[in-house]
């Protein structure tokens, strides 16, 4: 895992959430199909909203869209919650730069919004801890004398499965709604290619 972003939705009526998304997005085209070979390249140089989403139904109660964008899509959390009275779960995930997101929405309220960055100053730990969560954010660790407290995609792979959610699964099995909008955002694969051409430095330094 290098960079993740997955909505998660508590719900089992495939056609209603595809349709709240497509209001939220503004795409008009959608396509079934297998699991898209061009998603990972798609992802959005700045956190706007997601041109390039892929739904599918991996649990019979949770439905997982993953989306194209480092967006928070707070505004899709608390609509979708709240229209269809369930919850709503955001993940997002950077290995390389060290960057963790877990949010939590019911009935159109956020309960819980966890941020982890390299640089604490940036830090969010919003809302009541869950009952399975200890007084610091994250899985305790020691190294030799020192105890000090790790939030990264382990730490929400757990969450998730606490709330019956299994994250990581068998994508090739699923049928897929694709919602794929015009392709003229700037990319991120797009500025690792222009950095490569003007050699600055290698893609492997950007991340």
């Amino acid at each position: 895992m290098a960079t993740w972003t997955a909505l998660y939705i508590n719900y089992s009526d495939l056609d209603k959430v595809t349709l709240q998304i497509k209001d939220f997005t503004g795409i008009i085209d959608i396509e079934k199909g297998s699991y898209p070979t061009d998603f990972y390249s798609s992802y959005l140089l700045e956190s706007a909203v997601p041109n390039y989403l892929v739904v599918g139904q991996t649990q019979n109660d949770w439905i997982t869209v993953r989306y194209n964008s480092f967006s928070r899509l707070e505004d899709l959390g608390v609509s979708i919650s709240n229209s269809f009275s369930c919850k709503v779960i955001i993940t997002m995930a950077q290995s390389v730069t060290d960057a963790y997101y877990f949010a939590l929405y019911d009935k159109g309220h956020k309960l819980r919004e966890i941020e982890v960055e390299q640089d604490d100053s940036k830090n969010i730990d919003f809302g009541k801890h869950f009952d399975f969560e200890g007084e610091k954010v994250g899985k305790r660790k020691e190294y030799g004398n020192e105890v000090y407290y790790r939030f990264d995609f382990e730490c929400i792979d757990d969450y998730c499965e606490k709330f019956g959610l299994t994250i990581q699964s068998d994508y090739d099995n699923v049928k897929w709604t694709i919602l794929k909008g015009e392709q003229n955002q700037p990319k991120i694969s797009d500025y690792i290619k222009s950095l490569s051409r003007q050699h600055k430095k290698p893609w492997w330094k950007f991340w």
